[in-house]
């Protein structure tokens, strides 16, 4: 590679000179080699976090985005590590999956005090149908005041999305998800 200045315009122009046959065959076989394992096969999830129809949710947060919202900062965190993925029901019959479920949900307070919220979370990985890793996660979280219930459950899923795809990148059977250095 050659530095060459214009003249005329003062700027620099990087030039190629004496390029092997051989530089771009192995450019390509390096990238390949370090492309993470799971990017070639995409991993199926739904297209917004299930509830449990006994969670406890409250027909207040019916019109709050929270379900939806979990699943796409869940995919922006998979798409970071190079991931690739397809929306649908899981878990699929074939190839990889990850089910995420709400199944206990406990909300008090208001928005001048503050919210106090309880959740419990599982979740699986499949491959071809069957359970290769799940796990569980509880939480407790204590919001401030002046802020809606539903401000509040959307903060704590864009949390708790990112410590799902924490898990997906090294899954253990049965783990129970910590944070903060528990």
């Amino acid at each position: 590679m050659q530095n060459t200045r214009s003249p005329k315009h003062g700027y620099t122009h990087m030039r190629f000179t004496g390029v092997s046959v051989l530089t771009a065959p192995l450019a390509i076989a390096l990238v390949a080699l370090c492309a993470p394992a799971f990017a070639a096969e995409p991993l199926y999830l739904a297209s917004q976090l299930e509830v449990d129809a006994d969670s406890g949710v409250s027909k207040e947060l019916g019109d709050c985005p929270y379900a939806r919202e979990f699943s796409e900062v869940l995919q922006l965190a998979l798409k970071r590590d190079g991931a690739t993925f397809a929306t649908g029901s899981v878990p699929t019959a074939k190839g990889r999956s990850l089910k995420v479920e709400l199944v206990d949900f406990s909300l008090t307070g208001n928005g001048f005090i503050g919210h106090r919220m309880n959740m419990k979370f599982k979740g699986a990985l499949y491959q071809d149908g069957s359970k290769v890793a799940s796990f569980t996660d509880r939480t407790d979280f204590d919001g401030n005041g002046m802020i809606t219930a539903c401000a509040q459950v959307r903060t704590f899923m864009v949390g708790e999305a990112s410590q799902v795809a924490k898990w997906v990148r090294k899954p253990v059977d049965g783990q129970e998800l910590k944070r903060w250095g528990d």
